[in-house]
């Protein structure tokens, strides 16, 4: 492997923050492409074209790197649902924003169901604490908009996205079509699979999260 003589002689904050979202970027392109089961520090080093000692310069594990990986999807996909609020906006409207939102970064779906199990575990306390700060820092901004652009009691926005996001997880962990080719299969089966998809699945649980929680008619 080649190590690029650019990357290791990067000295200013600038040059290291330039490197260490290069290395995210590969990082994240590698659990997208092969998953967690084939998410090796020495495969992202060779991708990025430096030494794994180089890699731990920026990030202490694979399970740190796996947790700014999933804060920076995380923060993406919520700054891209507040964007889409608009006042008066239907609660269906909401929520297929939000799961095109969650959809649209899938690292964050990949990864959610391993947060507390796995990779907050094997992080130091001072590093997840921050991350858990910047996290909740953007999902409230987005909770507050809720709140005024739909008219909502307050405090009902965020207890809202703490169901949707919950919700979504659950959904994630029962679609098959992922894992499928559903064109080989019988048109019976992959119907119902269709039905059972991470978007159906969410919309059918997010209906009844919103009409419970606002009282209000889901269109």
């Amino acid at each position: 492997m080649a190590i690029r003589e650019d990357f290791q002689r990067a000295r200013t904050d600038r040059e290291k923050e330039t490197r260490r979202v290069e290395i995210l970027d590969a990082a994240e392109a590698l659990l997208l492409q092969s998953g967690n089961e084939r998410f090796a520090v020495s495969a992202i080093a060779a991708n990025v074209g430096v030494s794994k000692s180089t890699v731990f310069l920026y990030f202490g594990n694979k399970e740190e790197m796996l947790l700014a990986i999933y804060e920076r999807a995380f923060i993406r996909a919520f700054t891209q649902l507040g964007e889409t609020l608009t006042p008066g906006m239907s609660g269906r409207a909401f929520c297929e924003a939000f799961i095109d939102s969650m959809i649209n970064f899938p690292a964050m779906l990949m990864l959610r169901a391993q947060l507390a199990r796995t990779i907050e575990r094997n992080v130091a306390l001072e590093s997840m604490v921050s991350t858990k700060q910047r996290i909740f820092s953007t999902g409230q901004a987005v909770a507050e908009k809720m709140d005024r652009d739909m008219d909502l009691e307050s405090g009902s926005g965020m207890r809202m996205l703490m169901a949707l996001v919950n919700l979504t997880a659950g959904a994630v962990q029962a679609d098959s079509l992922p894992y499928v080719d559903a064109n080989a299969l019988p048109e019976d089966i992959a119907d119902l699979l269709h039905t059972v998809s991470i978007r159906n699945i969410f919309m059918s649980g997010a209906e009844l999260i919103f009409c419970g929680a606002t009282g209000r008619p889901f269109d």
